[in-house]
């Protein structure tokens, strides 16, 4: 879980015992839609992949910030860990991650991810779960794919939006997907290989 209960106080929202195991669940399901949303746990964590072996000297891995590589083979020899220094996104080598003419598959163990949750990333999880649990409160989620646009006086009328950036939410748990991007960016998400550091 990327935050406790307790955090939701710093964030001006107190909540009934019985409301506990609502607020534990919440959590849970906040903290599953951003680490989904970065593709990569956020939290401090010890992880192995594969990867195919380019010529390019910078492989990113995915779960930044990278602390420590354990480990990496190609093609099941083990890599001697002289010729590669571990850089904050991942692991450069000078002569490249191909041998030769074969690009070997890489299988890489490393650990990273952060001690303690970022603190931007401590309230996008505290409002998820806030506004989840005031829809809960409420009565109940009820799915919110459109957002008032308009309202009018005489003649009473209502117009909702049901598409662009602003009605994308579904329930209080899904992240739009400019914020999707940005978390995958920011943790590395995905494996990518650039030419230089």
């Amino acid at each position: 879980m990327l935050i406790q209960p307790t955090a939701l106080a710093l964030y001006g929202e107190t909540f009934e015992d019985s409301e506990t195991a609502t607020v534990n669940e919440l959590i849970e399901s906040a903290s599953s839609a951003i680490t989904s949303a970065a593709g990569t746990g956020i939290l401090a964590e010890t992880s192995t992949i594969e990867v195919l072996g380019l010529n390019e000297r910078l492989l990113n891995l995915p779960g930044a910030p990278i602390r420590r590589v354990d480990e990496i083979h190609a093609d099941g020899e083990l890599i001697d860990p002289s010729t590669y220094r571990v850089a904050s996104n991942g692991v450069y080598r000078a002569q490249g991650w191909a041998c030769g003419a074969a690009l070997p598959t890489l299988r890489i163990t490393y650990f990273h991810g952060f001690d303690v949750t970022p603190k931007n990333i401590q309230t996008l999880c505290a409002s998820m779960v806030i506004a989840g649990l005031i829809a809960s409160r409420e009565g109940g989620w009820d799915l919110q794919n459109g957002r008032m646009s308009s309202i009018g006086v005489d003649d009473y009328r209502e117009s909702y939006a049901t598409s662009g950036e602003g009605i994308e939410q579904v329930t209080p748990m899904d992240l739009p997907e400019r914020t999707r991007k940005a978390l995958r960016k920011r943790f590395g998400g995905s494996v990518a290989v650039v030419n230089s550091l």
